[in-house]
């Protein structure tokens, strides 16, 4: 065997043979394990990169024999499940990568050990609603179910729920799904014309990605903009799917082979077409540009999408250096806490975000270039999360050290994942084509009016009334409400603690108002990068109805059950409950919701999990509660009985401000 250690060559990653049956033979599996951990554990340079090298060398030294030969082999798949197959031990700490005669290729290792125990075994619930992002993402963005997967994802009672009866852990803090999808809104113009350049094409196709279409499409607007400032022609792709990775780390090839079917075809036109191909998402850039390649090698359309795939910010400094990119920019950004996401950096195009941020004036960027530790699903799952905030913590601390203004990576996961880790801090998370959009200072369409210029928020005191109409005019601009988003949240999340009443153990009134409807629109805005007029203007008729109009109090109804099962035989049996829901003032006539005047929740075989309820109170009922009169509340229906016989005074003094004197 060869002693020669490292390579001088460029390393090389072989096709994956996944057809090969041997590919899933255990035994031949096992002995390729054997073999490639064995010079692992006499190199041992991966120590410090995940928790999958530091479990394998546990294993070695607590065994009998202080080798590998000793180790059971059942024990093996503790490393496996510890991979989630970043890449960097191959990119840049194993000296023994292909073309080395050792050959060793870790990550592909542990994704065919991946292959071969989901073959044999199958996925978990868990595992398999995960991966399945599209279909998550179809189901959890329905207009009035993405209210109540937004709200049970950030209960602390059902998340732990989760934590138990699913394995995603508490603490970790989960992406928001959008009702207002990014391919379903997005406006790419495609008027300009094509400026073709020596290293790329003058037209680009948006990929939107699972993540960017149902969770953060304010990503995908941003984008949009930023091509249509440098007057760069821009579509969406035609029809697309998952890209695949989620199955593809979870071992499942053949799901990974299916949607291969579903997307390329797509993506083959506007490559034949002279498209560049744009995803906003490094791992879904990666699949087609690695992953499916290596998977398919003798796919002449697999290898020409591959070609015409571009990381956004690859695409913008090839425009720079071939003099087409406009560096008009009109705002700095300060100093920025940049962190290179793994699959991004496995795409070897270099560090070209920092590259075109470096272009801003008066803007410092400070990169990290270490892996999160996040990984998609990996940090999610109970089991993993712990380690996913060890691996992390070198670069929370890098990443808060400079005292930035901003924090951003290109992976938006890794960004969130970041963003917990740091906690505390003055620093707002933005993904890099946000900051870009600011930084060229294209018009949001909001015009701040002389009391919003200043970044304030909209506090109130104890006892004082906050109706102030909500208009056009003093709503902030999407820059001017980013720099005071995170303490206006503290602000109206402790509000909402006065305005939050539980039935029982399973249904919730949250009961709304002027700060709650302004915190919701201007998140709304936020969110998806929305500053159209008519997209204003329909998000202020969409909300503002639920402001009280001080002779009534109106809510969000909640029903919450954690497990799918029982929640659906539950809203089965609470077919019209919402009109059952009642509030009392003291020696008067109980007052009955009027619900869902905006548009019919339920149908003859069950009822909706969100609804909106308006209580309307007479003059009488108003002096009343004025006067120190008691207030109770309840829901009567054959199926769910709960009452309140006195709500906390502090909700009480809170709903109180709603009215009007009577």
């Amino acid at each position: 065997m060869s002693t020669r250690e490292g390579s001088l060559e460029a390393p090389k990653r072989h096709p994956i043979d996944w057809k090969n049956p041997d590919f899933y033979n255990e035994v031949s599996l096992n002995q390729e394990m054997e073999r490639v951990f064995d010079i692992c554990q006499g190199c041992r340079r991966c120590v410090n990169l995940c928790t999958a090298f530091p479990r394998l060398f546990d294993l070695i030294d607590a065994s009998a024999t202080g080798e590998l030969d000793s180790v059971n082999k059942n024990q093996f798949w503790e490393v496996v499940d510890r991979c989630y197959l970043c890449d960097m031990c191959f990119m840049t700490k194993c000296p023994y990568v292909p073309p080395h005669e050792w050959n060793i290729d870790f990550p592909h290792l542990m994704l065919r050990a991946k292959a071969a125990k989901y073959k044999s075994q199958g996925a978990g619930f868990r595992d398999k609603l995960l991966s399945s992002t599209d279909l998550m993402g179809k189901l959890a963005t329905i207009p009035v179910v993405v209210q109540t997967v937004n709200t049970i994802n950030k209960t602390p009672v059902t998340r732990k729920l989760m934590d138990s009866m699913l394995g995603i852990h508490a603490d970790r803090k989960l992406p928001e799904y959008t009702a207002k999808k990014f391919r379903e809104n997005a406006t790419p113009n495609d008027t300009f014309p094509v400026k073709d350049g020596a290293r790329t094409p003058g037209k680009v196709a948006i990929y939107a990605t699972c993540y960017i279409n149902y969770n953060e499409p304010g990503i995908g607007h941003d984008l949009l903009r930023i091509l249509e400032h440098n007057e760069i022609p821009a579509c969406l792709v035609e029809k697309e799917a998952c890209c695949g990775m989620p199955k593809l780390e979870l071992g499942d090839l053949e799901a990974v082979e299916k949607l291969k079917n579903e997307n390329i075809p797509h993506l083959l036109k506007l490559a034949q077409a002279g498209y560049a191909i744009l995803s906003a998402v490094p791992s879904c850039t990666l699949m087609y540009k690695q992953e499916l390649p290596l998977m398919f090698p003798h796919d002449e359309a697999v290898q020409a999408v591959a070609a015409a795939m571009f990381d956004p910010f690859e695409y913008l400094a090839l425009r720079n250096q071939d003099n087409l990119l406009k560096t008009d920019f009109k705002k700095p950004l300060g100093n920025v806490a940049y962190h290179i996401p793994c699959h991004q950096r496995v795409q070897n195009i270099g560090k070209k975000t920092r590259d075109i941020l470096q272009l801003i004036p008066d803007t410092t960027i400070n990169v990290v270039e270490r892996c999160s530790g996040h990984d998609g699903t990996w940090g999610v799952k109970s089991e993993h999360f712990a380690d996913s905030m060890k691996i992390g913590r070198p670069v929370f601390k890098q990443m808060a050290a400079s005292d930035p203004d901003y924090i951003s990576s290109d992976c938006a996961i890794a960004a969130r994942h970041i963003e917990q880790g740091i906690g505390e801090s003055k620093a707002q998370k933005l993904h890099p084509l946000t900051l870009l959009h600011m930084a060229y200072g294209i018009d949001t369409g909001l015009q701040p009016t002389a009391e919003s210029k200043a970044p304030v928020t909209h506090s109130i005191q104890p006892g004082e009334k906050h109706m102030t109409p909500i208009t056009r005019d003093n709503l902030l601009t999407l820059e001017a409400y980013a720099k005071i988003r995170k303490d206006f949240r503290t602000q109206v999340m402790a509000h909402k603690k006065t305005r939050k009443i539980a039935l029982g153990e399973n249904i919730t009134l949250i009961f709304e108002d002027e700060l709650t409807v302004r915190y919701q629109i201007q998140e709304m805005l936020h969110v998806e990068r929305i500053f159209q007029e008519e997209e204003i203007v329909h998000e202020l008729e969409t909300y503002t109805p639920l402001i009280p109009d001080g002779h009534n109090w109106k809510a969000t109804m909640m029903i919450e059950y954690p497990d799918p099962t029982v929640r659906a035989a539950k809203l089965a049996a609470m077919v019209g409950i919402e009109d059952k829901v009642w509030v009392k003032i003291a020696g008067l006539t109980p007052v009955y919701a009027i619900a869902d005047e905006d548009l019919e929740r339920e149908t003859s075989e069950k009822t909706s999990s969100v609804h909106f309820l308006r209580f309307e109170l007479t003059p009488e009922m108003i002096q009343s509660l004025q006067q120190g009169a008691p207030l109770s509340m309840g829901v009567d229906h054959p199926a769910y009985q709960a009452t309140i016989d006195a709500v906390d005074p502090s909700i009480r003094a809170s709903l109180l401000n709603d009215l009007s004197v009577a």
